[in-house]
């Protein structure tokens, strides 16, 4: 339901831009922690919404009130080389 959301683009690319600024050394595994923090936060948003409208709301808020617990028991990255 993320692509019914206006402007969800632009917000994970500025998401990606400030991961690449932290993180410039490697600006691929930045772009990548930076899709895989959006796409949690849609998935909590997801928990609560009944539409588009309050995807966007929870969305954000989920996006505010992620933290380093729920980030490292939700999300997996595994580097290959």
């Amino acid at each position: 339901m993320m692509q019914k959301i206006t402007a969800t683009g632009c917000a994970v690319t500025a998401l990606i831009a400030a991961f690449v600024a932290v993180e410039s050394s490697d600006a691929l595994v930045a772009a990548a922690c930076a899709l895989a923090i959006f796409g949690l936060a849609g998935e909590i948003g997801m928990e609560s919404a009944k539409g588009p409208a309050s995807l966007r709301m929870h969305l954000i808020d989920a996006l505010y009130c992620l933290d380093e617990q729920c980030v490292t028991s939700r999300v997996n990255i595994t580097l290959r080389s």
